[in-house]
């Protein structure tokens, strides 16, 4: 069952405190849904990269959110599994587990899931940041499936912004983690050879079509 798959993971979540509090996860996706991230249609073409997610068009004006693949009622006909993982995201035992991970104690109540379909292309990088505060928790998992240089996952750095360490980006391995104090990015300069894929997962205080706590 994919909810055990997701559940057996965040369960045997290693949990790390430096530079600051963060989780790392193995085995999480299976293989249809690491299938349609790997195959998903995301054009890239003409991006300039600035430092952050979407990077920008030259000349195209209002094109941040046309330039991610979030998954939506509109499109979730292209991503079966992938909506099956925000299904899971939305039950009570994967709502309570990450809750227990994170040490929150409200299951996610009124909150609402988040997936991105990631795909980064060449000379992508991210500016040090913290998420903004609407993000209940930060994940990305990655799917490797092109030899990407381990190198490429998430950057993680100390109150002074001195870089500390990288999740590497392995197959199939991702983080969670959540605070005010969570600075991490993509330092500029590192080699894609194909493209950098996952997804990013959220639970988020806005709206999106999908509740957590789906009645």
């Amino acid at each position: 069952m994919n909810i055990m798959k997701i559940l057996d993971a965040v369960k045997k979540a290693k949990s790390y405190h430096e530079p600051w509090t963060h989780h790392v996860i193995t085995d999480v996706l299976t293989d249809n849904q690491i299938k349609e991230i790997q195959n998903a249609e995301i054009v890239r073409d003409g991006i300039i990269h600035d430092g952050t997610r979407s990077g920008y068009i030259e000349g195209v004006e209002k094109q941040n959110h046309s330039l991610r693949e979030y998954i939506t009622k509109e499109n979730c006909h292209k991503y079966p599994y992938l909506t099956q993982l925000i299904k899971d995201l939305q039950t009570p035992d994967v709502r309570r587990a990450i809750s227990e991970l994170i040490k929150r104690d409200d299951d996610f109540e009124g909150a609402y899931v988040r997936l991105e379909v990631l795909r980064d292309t060449k000379s992508f990088w991210l500016k040090p940041h913290v998420d903004i505060p609407e993000k209940l928790i930060s994940s990305l998992i990655y799917i490797n499936q092109t030899d990407e240089d381990a190198n490429l996952g998430t950057d993680l750095y100390d109150k002074d912004g001195k870089l500390s360490k990288t999740i590497p980006f392995e197959h199939n391995l991702g983080y969670i983690f959540t605070g005010d104090d969570t600075l991490h990015g993509v330092e500029e300069g590192k080699k894609i050879k194909v493209d950098r894929r996952g997804i990013q997962l959220n639970y988020v205080t806005f709206e999106t079509d999908w509740p957590a706590m789906q009645l």
